[in-house]
């Protein structure tokens, strides 16, 4: 059993068939979200949303990609970061980093008020651009027909 199926099993993810509509909007928007993170002319705070959110959706494109879909419960949008090994074939590292990432967004999203320091937003905007990069490598093994 992989993995996914596992998670499945427990309820963190669903089976659903993607589209590659669905597939090709989510990458879309993170393409705009990455342009506008890397706007020196915004606050860090800014910039690091929106290169979390640019991370987010490939994440889970990466996932939807996959015939998956993360659950609505408690740490559906950790979850698609964590399968990124999976998913892709991310190493280790660009998982850890989006998932320290996404803890770091939640403390300033649901606790005290945390601002991103610009080497965070700058951080974040690297590693995301490497994750559009790999994805797109494995959309061209995979999906082809997504990037036409």
């Amino acid at each position: 059993m992989s993995s996914l199926e596992n998670l499945v099993r427990i309820g963190q993810l669903k089976l659903e068939p993607s589209s590659d509509g669905e597939i090709v909007t989510s990458l879309r928007r993170a393409a705009l979200y990455l342009v506008d993170a890397a706007l020196p002319s915004l606050s860090p705070p800014s910039r690091f949303m929106l290169a979390y959110d640019a991370a987010h959706a490939l994440a889970f494109a990466a996932l939807r990609a996959n015939g998956y879909r993360p659950d609505a419960g408690r740490g559906h949008r950790a979850v698609v970061f964590q399968t990124l090994g999976v998913t892709i074939g991310a190493s280790q590292q660009p998982w850890l980093t989006l998932d320290r990432y996404h803890t770091r967004r939640n403390a300033s999203e649901y606790g005290d008020m945390v601002e991103a320091s610009a080497s965070e937003a700058e951080d974040l905007l690297m590693a995301t651009q490497e994750l559009q990069a790999l994805f797109r490598h494995w959309l061209v093994r995979n999906r082809p027909a997504v990037l036409v």
